[in-house]
């Protein structure tokens, strides 16, 4: 009975997947009927009605477990990547459905060995395998959008020092952007580098740093900059708002070095317990347990 369940949800997959391969193309009248005004003149049927469904679910949500549109392109542009929405969306539809097969694979094995299989487990485990597979490809576009931000908050107090040091130098704050997206590398670097590319282009200073703080979402990139308009707005010396700013972006590494300890504080305890802490018991009982020996 578990078996026909299961083949039954495998088949009805694949029954959806064709009918929505083999569906019409649309007519030139359904393509600009939404663009002019116009309802579109064929009625959804209940597949794609059920696909519909499923990609609102999914994606179209600002819970969704696949993410929103939004979070994507945010995590996107934070990540530096190279793909586009389209290509996550088809990465998270590969990885669920591999992971759904997998979870088949699993469950008519363990229906072929003659182990009992409930159908309520079988169907909330194909459910979560395939919503997990999405939701892990999402994952792992925050982690590189994380680690990436995290890259450029390291960074910030040594660029912030360089501009200090070009600005006390002499330079403008633009030239200073340029010679140090020239000289230097890094993920701030090129965030400074399509500053410059903006205000080239022949937007303000001002409104470039801010989108471009806006875009990272990061507190210490947003205070530095948010300093540094308002230092060229009122003319307070450049050199030490921005030396302020390095020294503050210093302490906020600082605090989260301290908050990261002590969220793995269990952790950091494993290799005392299991490896520090033996070794230490064995050189101090090995020398008495040879003396036993001698006796």
């Amino acid at each position: 009975m578990t078996g026909m369940f299961i083949g039954a949800f495998f088949a009805s997959g694949i029954v959806l997947c064709f009918r929505a391969l083999r569906q019409p193309r649309l007519s030139m009248g359904d393509q600009i009927a939404p663009f002019v005004g116009q309802g579109s003149s064929n009625s959804f049927n209940t597949s794609q009605r059920v696909i519909v469904a499923m990609i609102e679910f999914l994606t179209d949500r600002s819970w969704a477990p696949w993410g929103s549109n939004a979070e994507i392109s945010k995590w996107l542009r934070q990540a530096e990547s190279d793909l586009t929405i389209n290509s996550i969306r088809r990465r998270q539809i590969i990885i669920a459905g591999n992971s759904t097969l997998v979870s088949i694979c699993w469950a008519l094995l363990r229906v072929s060995t003659g182990k009992h299989l409930s159908q309520v487990f079988a169907f909330g485990l194909l459910t979560c395998s395939f919503l997990a597979g999405g939701w892990y490809a999402k994952w792992r576009l925050a982690n590189q959008a994380n680690r990436r931000r995290s890259d450029i908050e390291d960074q910030l107090p040594a660029v912030l020092d360089l501009l200090a040091f070009a600005v006390s130098a002499g330079e403008p704050v633009l030239l200073a952007l340029r010679r140090i997206s020239k000289s230097c590398t890094g993920p701030l670097v090129s965030e400074l580098e399509k500053v410059v590319g903006s205000v080239n282009s022949g937007d303000g200073l001002v409104l470039a740093l801010n989108q471009m703080s806006s875009l990272i979402d990061s507190q210490p990139l947003s205070r530095a900059t948010h300093s540094l308009e308002l230092a060229l707005e009122r003319g307070t010396p450049l050199v030490q708002v921005l030396r302020a700013q390095a020294a503050d972006a210093r302490a906020h590494q600082v605090r989260m070095l301290l908050v990261l300890a002590g969220h793995k504080e269990t952790t950091m305890m494993l290799p005392v317990v299991f490896l520090i802490l033996p070794m230490i018991v064995a050189v101090a009982l090995y020398p008495g347990m040879i003396a036993l020996q001698v006796l």
